[in-house]
């Protein structure tokens, strides 16, 4: 599988609370976007989301990313830019997250499925940890089976 790289727009945005954030917007993606309580969490968050929403494509038919220069920024706040995000099939669509949202588990599931600690399956939920890529495999092998 190859690597698709999209132009995102980032922006300063608000939480509901009224809390600084910032938003992201796939504009080749129609209707991609997500929102993050900082920048490096859009980032993550976005990768996410571009992956939800190319889920179930064949990968001949990924919308082609747009030239970054053509990207027009008027109607964002002040602030606002872009930035290419990687975008990686093959290691977005084989993690320990992705296989237990297909099968239906959310994280305390997974953990119980597993026997493993509630925190380090979130953590591999939030993408802050992973396991190492021999005990993923094994894990969404264990996780394919279990449903």
């Amino acid at each position: 599988m190859a690597k698709y790289y999209y132009p995102v727009i980032f922006f300063p945005d608000e939480t509901a609370s009224g809390k600084k954030s910032f938003g992201a917007v796939v504009p080749d993606l129609q209707g991609c976007l997500t929102q993050g309580e900082d920048l490096s969490d859009a980032m993550f968050w976005v990768v996410d989301a571009i992956g939800t929403w190319l889920d179930g494509l064949d990968e001949k038919n990924y919308p082609a990313p747009s030239n970054v220069a053509n990207i027009d920024l008027s109607d964002y706040p002040a602030g606002s830019f872009v930035n290419v995000i990687e975008f990686d099939p093959e290691k977005y669509f084989h993690t320990v997250r992705y296989s237990a949202q297909k099968a239906g588990l959310n994280v305390k599931q997974t953990a119980e499925l597993l026997g493993a600690p509630y925190r380090t399956v979130q953590n591999w939920f939030n993408g802050t940890r992973q396991p190492s890529p021999w005990v993923e495999r094994l894990i969404i092998k264990e996780i394919m089976s279990a449903t």
